[in-house]
């Protein structure tokens, strides 16, 4: 074995050691290279994600607020001021959804300026700061949808309960054709000691509208019309008023195009059935209750009745089938061969 000089081994261990030094420098290089992009990039994708979530639930919100409207032919003050102030909010929300878009591309312009610059610290300080600015007005922005979003619900549960009344409205008048009986309505109104509608309440109209459809249900339905009035009154102006009314509502059916002749009779007995006990004018009971009660039974009792004295025939069901299944065909049998 050849024996090294010690000049040539002095040469190597240096060599050895500038290799080991390079290495040792690339390594740390490579360790800390551009920490406060990495950071950019992972803080840009949590914004735009937050972001993208904020104009989803943004979008959900205002169509779900669009979607509010009071029912046809029903009436709610409290509904019609939530929809109101619910329209008015979603100026509101989308600013605040705004705001934090504005925060993310003011973000983005801070971190690409730091990013520029050699001084990494100061750039992941940027970075930071942009970061934390976004969140604040997303965090804004979603506290404004927070508070908003149970008057949505609130809403929704109102316009849920009218429909329903809707709905049991016309079933109720269908059964009443199908079935016969008699159904008062006190929400038709009328203007004051008159025959002439009011049609200031919604409901009025939309009960007329549903009964010239109940009218129309079948050839056959037949149905009387009686008016009645509160104790408001002398009782016989009450019973000539009450038969007005009953025959402005035949005379309403009949214009939407319900036959006159189905409609066999009208009546006004005036307020010589109240439907709920109401107290005679100018008695201390009357003085003792309430304006608001007073008022509510008064309502109660001025109210037309319709009832049906013939009604639409059973619809007939179809009658089951007397058919029997035929017979699958029997397989023919065929004889066993004889043995050989």
């Amino acid at each position: 074995m050849r024996a090294v000089s010690p000049t040539r081994f002095a040469s190597l261990c240096l060599l050895a050691l500038a290799l080991a030094g390079a290495a040792a420098c690339d390594h740390k290089e490579r360790r800390t290279d551009n920490p406060a992009q990495t950071a950019w990039t992972s803080a840009e994708r949590g914004m735009v994600a937050r972001m993208s979530g904020l104009r989803d639930r943004q979008k959900i919100l205002s169509g779900r607020i669009s979607a509010l409207a009071v029912p046809e032919g029903t009436e709610d003050a409290n509904l019609t001021q939530t929809i109101a102030d619910l329209q008015g909010a979603l100026g509101t929300i989308d600013g605040a959804c705004t705001a934090a878009d504005k925060a993310l591309e003011q973000a983005r312009a801070n971190a690409a300026a730091a990013l520029a610059s050699p001084d990494r610290i100061a750039a992941e300080r940027q970075v930071t700061a942009g970061a934390n600015t976004f969140a604040a007005s997303a965090q804004a922005a979603e506290a404004v949808m927070g508070q908003i979003e149970p008057r949505v619900v609130q809403g929704e549960q109102i316009m849920k309960r009218l429909m329903a009344i809707v709905a049991a409205e016309v079933a109720r008048l269908q059964r009443l054709a199908a079935e016969g009986g008699s159904i008062d309505f006190s929400d038709i109104d009328f203007q004051a000691g008159s025959a002439e509608f009011d049609f200031t309440h919604a409901t009025s109209k939309a009960t007329l509208e549903r009964l010239a459809r109940f009218g129309a249900s079948c050839p056959e339905l037949r149905f009387s019309i009686s008016g009645h009035t509160s104790k408001e009154g002398a009782a016989a102006a009450n019973r000539t008023l009450s038969l007005a009314r009953a025959d402005a509502v035949k005379g309403y059916l009949v214009a939407q195009g319900v036959a006159a002749e189905k409609i066999v009779r009208t009546a006004g007995l005036g307020s010589t059935t109240t439907l709920i006990d109401e107290p005679d004018p100018e008695s201390p009971a009357a003085a003792a209750m309430p304006a608001a009660q007073l008022d509510l039974i008064r309502r109660r009792n001025r109210r037309v009745n319709v009832e049906v004295v013939t009604p639409c025939p059973p619809t007939p069901s179809a009658p089951p089938s007397t058919d029997a299944p035929p017979t699958p065909p029997t397989a023919e049998r065929v004889p066993a061969a004889a043995p050989h």
